[in-house]
């Protein structure tokens, strides 16, 4: 059974690998007891009263929690701050009970006095070890009862010399991991931007002692794409509590009676053998649990872009021309990115008008469709929903649909502002335009952008005293816009974009097909992007772009090892095709077609770091399904001496017999033992080198063959 509830109060719920417990103790608290390997019995949990003689440390400090709330002589960060009508600024609980209903616990906490009450919901899939937490509070009097903080989850690890890995990244440097060890005190990861943003990302990877294939590691993600807030505080009393939801920074939320608030889910994860089985174990979790479907079990399509063919200078003709292009190099999607609509020519206008512009479309989309159709290709188009420009007819319609103090001017961040998504008016406004854009043109994909946070908290639809409900609202708001959208158009495939990767969290997962994880394009720079978002997120959300070298600011680059960069994702073209020479074409039309043979294993296939380039000298990943492997190698620059590597490969089977193909050297065989113990020498011998690499099983080495 995945829940157990023993004779002794303790709730033991259990994965495939691994275990975790809370008890209701002695007196009446939910007392944190274990997470990790996995243990069977619930017996083993002898919930024992816990002994504290320390006066000055409350016992309430010193206890790992389920559930802490402000106040009552806890001084620890708590995970919930309430205050009832009559000044009372504590939640003071009994168990009330739970429930099991299969692989699902709610534990029911209320107050000794008020009429409040608290549902921890906990839910367990075995198969992938992750367990959701997330929580519901309920006015259940008649009086009003504010919430100030109301965090999804709190857990804790013994001991201390945690190290947590994360992302401190902005932007065109999204998914910078670093690490750093947690020596005491409180570490802070937060949002306030609105959106998930890039200097932090709502997860969290902690470990003592492990790497890609060795030690525990323990790590959750949040859904939730608005402000989030991750606490990490090292106790005098070793343990590392852990506490994490929505950012209670600017944070007020009020329930009238009857009234319900539930948070967004925290998703916890272990792993006994490192981080290499993290990352495979929440991208099956992924595409199990929160993909949308059907597109979750569909590859995604090579898809072109005309962003830098073009930039603002849309017209039709040139976008007919770079269809032909694409054509020949076997893209499945045509994307026009920015300025196709209203009034725009560059980014002071047109944001909020979502009609084809007339000058350049006099035809409207449908020359673009028709002759994408007769390629048998399909149609993409950019917007930024959340947004408006000054410039622009629905701002001189509508000035008080964006967040506005009445009294200052509103900021503009990039020449624009932020609509007010609590507004049901401007929530039927986005949804009515994009429905109609929709059905009007035959549009298979959307790239949602979002660029900019938002900077007046305020609205002319709501009542100041409601202003810090404001970011928990836009979230909610957004959500129900794309979904929506998903409900009226369901064969529509909806690209999560902000900025980059300002908005690659699990929350956005539920709605959206893939991710835009970074503006930045220059592959060298991808490599670490591309490594540090692979930690948590899915290889199949991971859009990556061959873009043009050497303009731009960017390096040049060989063609090769823009695709062998891109190949690594799921591929799109974004360079200018205009540009192109016959060689390029060429080799773009060859590594275009090998990719939609092997897409399947890397979008579908578990994902092994063999090699970083800070650590390594190279960079090396491998991508398998069980039989087939592709492996990439990447050098920026070798060394006076060293050009040969030696990659291990993961996940072969010792006994079989592999074909090596070298992207068109002579074939080579190996078994999978030698392959994974003494390892593939792979030769880099000059700037930006790299390589592609396919381990094709030929047969199975039985126990007597020599």
């Amino acid at each position: 059974m995945a829940i157990i509830h023993g004779d002794n109060h303790v709730f033991l719920l259990t994965t495939r690998s691994c275990s975790y417990s809370f008890s209701v103790d002695q007196e009446g608290l939910l007392r944190h007891l274990y997470w990790g390997a996995r243990i069977d019995s619930v017996d083993d949990f002898k919930n024992e009263p816990y002994v504290w003689e320390q006066g000055f440390h409350p016992i309430q400090d010193v206890k790992r929690e389920e559930c802490s709330s402000f106040g009552t002589m806890r001084f620890k960060e708590t995970s919930f701050k309430v205050a009832f009508a009559d000044g009372v600024r504590d939640f003071r609980y009994r168990y009330a009970g739970h429930t099991i209903d299969k692989n699902e616990l709610t534990v029911v906490l209320e107050d000794l006095v008020y009429p409040l009450q608290m549902c921890l919901h906990y839910k367990v899939y075995e198969d992938v070890d992750i367990i959701e937490k997330r929580r519901t509070v309920k006015n259940i009097g008649s009086e009003m009862v504010t919430m100030e903080r109301l965090h999804s989850g709190e857990c804790s690890l013994p001991g201390a010399g945690w190290t947590l890995k994360n992302f401190n990244g902005m932007w065109n440097a999204d998914f910078d991991a670093y690490e750093q060890t947690i020596a005491g005190g409180k570490t802070v990861l937060e949002s306030l931007r609105g959106a998930t943003g890039h200097v932090a990302n709502p997860s969290f990877v902690l470990y003592q002692n492990a790497g890609e294939t060795y030690g525990e590691v323990y790590y959750g993600a949040l859904a939730w794409s608005g402000n989030f807030k991750i606490v990490l505080e090292q106790t005098p009393y070793e343990y590392l509590n852990i506490l994490a939801g929505m950012s209670d920074t600017d944070f007020e939320w009020r329930l009238a009676g009857g009234e319900a608030l539930e948070t967004p889910a925290l998703y916890l994860g272990y792993s006994p053998d490192g981080l290499d089985r993290m990352s495979n174990a929440m991208g099956e979790f992924s595409r199990q649990y929160v993909m949308p479907k059907p597109l979750a079990d569909q590859p995604l399509s090579v898809l072109y872009n005309s962003w830098e063919a073009t930039y603002f200078d849309v017209n039709e003709q040139a976008q007919l021309e770079l269809i032909d292009k694409a054509a020949q190099i076997g893209v499945e999607l045509f994307v026009m990115d920015d300025g196709w609509f209203g009034e725009r020519s560059d980014d002071h206008a047109g944001l909020g008008d979502w009609q084809v512009n007339a000058v350049k479309f006099p035809n409207g989309l449908a020359p673009l469709t028709r002759k994408l159709k007769s390629y048998g290709m399909r149609f993409g188009l950019w917007i930024e929903p959340e947004m408006v420009n000054r410039d622009s007819a629905l701002y001189r319609a509508h000035p008080d649909w964006v967040y506005h103090y009445p009294n200052r001017p509103v900021m503009e961040g990039r020449y624009q502002y932020m609509l007010d998504l609590t507004r049901q008016d401007v929530r039927d406004y986005i949804i009515g335009e994009i429905d109609r854009l929709l059905a009007e043109h035959e549009i298979a994909y959307i790239k949602w952008d979002m660029n900019r946070g938002i900077s007046e908290v305020a609205s002319a639809n709501l009542d100041p005293s409601e202003f810090k409900t404001i970011w928990y609202q836009h979230t909610k708001g957004f959500y129900h816009i794309i979904q929506s959208l998903r409900t009226l158009h369901p064969e529509v495939e909806w690209e999560a974009c902000a900025s980059g990767g300002g908005r690659v969290d699990y929350g956005a997962m539920h709605y959206f097909d893939e991710f835009w994880p970074s503006d930045n394009t220059d592959p060298l720079d991808r490599l670490s992007i591309q490594e540090g978002y692979s930690y948590l997120y899915p290889i199949k959300y991971m859009r990556a772009w061959v873009t043009d070298s050497g303009n731009n600011g960017k390096r040049t680059m060989p063609l090769l090892f823009r695709l062998h960069s891109s190949m690594c994702g799921a591929l799109g073209i974004g360079m200018n095709l205009n540009e192109c020479t016959v060689e390029d074409m060429e080799l773009l039309a060859t590594y275009v077609k090998i990719y939609k043979d092997i897409r399947p294993i890397i979008q579908f296939g578990r994902l092994h770091r063999l090699a970083s380039l800070p650590v390594d000298g190279l960079q090396a990943v491998q991508y398998e399904n069980g039989e087939e492997s592709v492996l990439f190698a990447f050098l920026d620059h070798p060394s006076r001496w060293r050009t040969t590597f030696s990659i291990r490969p993961r996940g072969l089977n010792p006994k079989t017999i592999y074909q090596v193909d070298r992207e068109g050297q002579q074939q080579q065989h190996y078994s999978g033992a030698f392959l994974m113990n003494h390892g593939l020498d792979l030769s880099l011998n000059h700037d930006y080198a790299s390589c592609m690499v396919r381990l094709l099983p030929e047969r199975s080495r039985g126990e007597g063959n020599k």
